[in-house]
């Protein structure tokens, strides 16, 4: 290590030597030498403390109003951060008046053979920089029209929907604006870019934004049909995932297609946060609409082009089909645990009944001795408690699920109160249909009342923290409870 920096230094070091060694042979040049020495370092040390009182005032001030301007007055009137552009830009400014101070006061230059000779210059690399330049000038009138601000979600619409960016502003620079996307990656695009493409701001109008996604359904379905389900699916996660309760979700027909008829389902959000995009709430809905059409019987379309050489597979629930009756049945987790053979019967007695929106299907503290299972639609779930009159939101019922069933199997009176939110299609279960199936096979007495216990206990708060010895417990307590009063109800079945 020392070799190699005594071969790097020693031939400089040798003619400084020299150098000294000859000043101090000739005294009167090293006095000539100290004299300049001293004057030229007085010069130099003015220049030096002068350019520092320039830059240095310059700097307060830039800091002064960044502080007091921008992030304080600015901020708090525009209610959102200054973008760094224009922080830059006024930065720019004050540090070229500076620059205009020293040269024409510190240095005794003329001012305007300066700005002259500036401008040559700057024609020049303004030819070399022009893109660069293009995307400065776009910048700033994206800071003064304002389309889109720091932390607004926007989309930048590409030449087809795949290429489309969506993401939040995270800054707009002098060059670009950075999004920071659903997937927490970070794209840059040019200012230029933005300014010749179309971009959508979704909470550029107000707090709320309005999405939908489409879905295709065959000919052979009715559009009512088809509108209430859907309306029913995107209802049922109305409050998740960012889906707002109102505006409430609606269905439009959108358009026909060679595959079937396309409707779209419309549904808003407020801002996004906490891991919410439109990618997540999309798929919740999706996800929910989906399980509605699954348990109506309804298939999205697909292609007409195939050959059946047997016969047509079933595309949709046939309410008039014993079968597709006793499959509704066999789905449903009440009678599940039951077979075929034994729910053909049931299948074949129970009856479909239709409501409109709003209406009150079941009244809490009315008799009633009839259960029923939802196909399409959807239920909201309303329990008055201490005597109140207007009941509170306790849950919703969605397509697959059964109501009612306490009154069916023990006579009790409604246990609360169900309104229609969307036109209902239901099938209603009566005592006299039930009898049926309980004088023929009184074993499956034992099935239900299990089934509806299980039920209870899993939907109770207070089991919520029970260990598993403490819920089968429970469990097998009010299952024979339930047959009790079963055996009271239906009086020679068992």
């Amino acid at each position: 290590m020392g070799k190699t920096v005594f071969k790097r230094l020693w031939r400089s070091f040798t003619f400084f030597l020299l150098t000294a060694a000859f000043t101090l042979w000739n005294r009167d040049l090293l006095f000539q030498f100290g004299s300049e020495a001293v004057t030229q370092s007085q010069k130099v040390l003015a220049y030096i403390i002068e350019i520092g009182i320039w830059l240095s005032a310059a700097h307060f001030f830039n800091r002064l109003v960044q502080v007091f301007f921008w992030d304080g007055l600015i901020s708090r009137t525009l209610g959102t951060t200054v973008p760094r552009l224009i922080k830059d830009i006024f930065t720019l400014v004050v540090y070229t008046i500076a620059i205009t101070g020293i040269v024409g006061i510190v240095f005794g230059q003329d001012v305007t053979a300066f700005w002259a000779t500036s401008g040559v210059v700057g024609i020049v690399i303004g030819f070399a920089v022009q893109n660069m330049i293009l995307d400065v000038f776009t910048g700033l009138a994206i800071n003064i029209d304002r389309p889109y601000k720091i932390g607004d979600w926007i989309k930048v619409h590409g030449s087809n929907s795949a290429s489309d960016i969506i993401g939040k502003v995270d800054e707009i620079n002098w060059r670009t604006t950075r999004l920071e996307t659903e997937d927490d990656s970070l794209v840059v695009l040019p200012n230029s870019l933005l300014g010749k493409m179309v971009v959508t701001n979704f909470w550029g109008a107000g707090p709320q934004s309005r999405f939908e996604t489409t879905v295709c359904l065959d000919f052979s379905v009715s559009t009512d049909r088809a509108c209430r389900v859907l309306e029913a699916g995107a209802r049922a996660v109305m409050g998740q995932k960012g889906v707002m309760e109102n505006p409430e979700p609606n269905v439009i027909v959108k358009k026909t297609t060679p595959l079937g008829i396309e409707y779209s389902v419309r549904y808003w959000m407020s801002g996004w946060g906490n891991g919410t995009t439109e990618g997540v709430a999309r798929s919740h809905v999706s996800r929910s609409i989906l399980e509605h059409l699954k348990q109506a019987g309804i298939a999205p379309a697909y292609p007409k082009q195939d050959l059946f050489y047997t016969e047509m597979p079933a595309r949709h629930l046939d309410a008039a089909s014993v079968e597709d009756r006793t499959k509704l049945l066999s789905e449903t987790e009440l009678f599940k645990p039951i077979e075929n053979t034994q729910l053909r019967k049931l299948a074949s007695n129970m009856t479909q009944v239709k409501f409109v929106r709003s209406q009150q299907i079941i009244k809490q503290g009315d008799p009633g001795n009839s259960m029923f299972i939802l196909s399409e639609g959807l239920l909201h779930v309303f329990l008055r408690t201490n005597g109140t009159l207007e009941g509170i939101k306790v849950g919703q019922i969605v397509p697959g699920e059964f109501f009612g069933e306490m009154s069916l199997l023990t006579g009790e009176t409604r246990g609360a109160t169900l309104v229609a939110m969307t036109d209902i299609v239901a099938h209603e279960i009566t005592k006299e249909n039930l009898n049926g199936l309980l004088t023929e096979r009184p074993e499956v007495a034992q099935v239900i009342s299990k089934v509806v216990a299980e039920r209870r206990v899993r939907n109770s708060e207070k089991m919520a923290t029970a260990t598993p010895e403490e819920r089968v417990e429970v469990t097998d307590t009010l299952a024979q409870q339930i047959m009790g009063r079963m055996r009271d109800f239906f009086k020679g079945v068992f």
